[in-house]
């Protein structure tokens, strides 16, 4: 076996065997090489809003359809994004964010007070996101289609006339209308939300 000038090694046939060094190398250039192959436009870089403050005011109205109530759950997680990133990155003025929900579909059986065990968790952070300021509207269509008079609801909720109503009535104030996680037109009742209803 010899060794040559440019650090590899021979065996007695003269056929080349590389190093340790020189095959840790090769691993990396070839993982480097597929690595620029599968993602070849670079890394993504986190950057917020560098003139936020003139906004003054962000204002979203969340519609709230969904066929089954406990998506309600997931997509509290949007609002809790909206919230603290508004904390953390701005507006900075006394009043940032304004925020409103209106429920019209089968999920509004979560906000009946007779349902509060079933869905506490959900019911709970919905308390507490309106401690911190948003709004939350039914529907009195879809209420009493569920067999839901205004008393029936939790003390944080605001009966209003028809929830399309609501989102056209916010969306003309300027806020937008955000409808993450809205399912397509849902009828109040669902298969999901039969157990939750009162029935006549």
């Amino acid at each position: 076996m010899a060794i040559a000038d440019n650090g590899c090694t021979y065996n007695r046939n003269g056929r080349n065997k590389m190093n340790k060094a020189g095959m840790v190398l090769l691993t990396i250039l070839l993982a480097a090489s597929a690595n620029a192959q599968e993602a070849p436009y670079g890394s993504a870089k986190f950057a917020p809003y560098g003139d936020i403050d003139g906004v003054k005011q962000l204002k979203a109205v969340w519609d709230f359809n969904f066929v089954d109530p406990k998506t309600v759950g997931m997509v509290f997680n949007n609002i809790g994004a909206l919230l603290k990133a508004t904390a953390d990155f701005g507006p900075h003025e006394i009043e940032p964010l304004k925020v409103v929900v209106v429920t019209h579909g089968p999920e509004l059986a979560v906000f009946a007070k007779r349902n509060y065990a079933k869905y506490k968790d959900i019911v709970d952070r919905a308390a507490s996101f309106a401690q911190q300021g948003v709004r939350f509207e039914a529907c009195r269509n879809a209420a009493a289609a569920q067999g839901f008079a205004p008393e029936d609801l939790h003390g944080f909720v605001t009966v209003v006339p028809a929830g399309p109503y609501a989102l056209a009535y916010y969306q003309a104030k300027g806020y937008s209308l955000n409808a993450v996680g809205a399912t397509q037109p849902t009828p109040p009742l669902s298969a999901f939300n039969q157990d939750d209803i009162v029935r006549k």
